[in-house]
């Protein structure tokens, strides 16, 4: 029983010495610790992703643009620089979704405008459809447009380039 205790000791430190950077604790990245945990305590004062701009590229304060939003309509704004447009969630309140639509099709790629007289997203190259959501209402698009995770932080709409842990549609 002594051999096998003064053996496992043994091969625990020279394992250790073999491998030193595996003991050693790795930096916090901020911005995937915040954007996958806002509520923790080293986020009250961090700021993830880029700031969200309106259609003429000026910055978005919370507090004078949220009187202007309609529930169940999505809002474009600007920022990620992947996309010309990203659409916010207006949940009722008004109220910004803790998620933002990506207007690309699952289908083919292709942008999907907000089709306001329809009251959906519209795939120009092959027909499908989504709803406020970003939901298939119509194919052949096989999943829901991509999502984004919005932060609203000290007066500011923050784009995540990533997506929400849980798809909360």
């Amino acid at each position: 029983m002594l051999r096998y205790l003064v053996g496992g000791s043994v091969g625990a430190i020279a394992l250790g010495c073999w491998r030193p950077k595996a003991a050693l604790s790795q930096p916090t990245d901020l911005e995937n610790l915040c954007s996958s945990y806002p509520a923790n305590s080293r986020c009250a004062d961090y700021l993830p992703g880029v700031q969200a701009l309106d259609l003429a590229e000026t910055p978005i304060a919370v507090d004078t643009f949220l009187p202007t939003l309609t529930p169940d309509i999505p809002t474009p704004v600007k920022g990620l620089p992947e996309t010309d447009l990203t659409y916010l969630v207006i949940t009722a309140g008004p109220a910004i979704a803790p998620y933002a639509l990506q207007p690309i099709c699952t289908h083919l790629g292709c942008t999907v405008p907000w089709n306001a007289e329809q009251n959906r997203f519209i795939c120009p190259c092959h027909g499908s459809q989504y709803d406020n959501q970003g939901r298939v209402l119509h194919g052949p698009a096989p999943r829901s447009l991509p999502l984004v995770t919005v932060v609203v932080k000290q007066n500011q709409i923050r784009l995540v380039d990533r997506a929400p842990a849980i798809d909360p549609r």
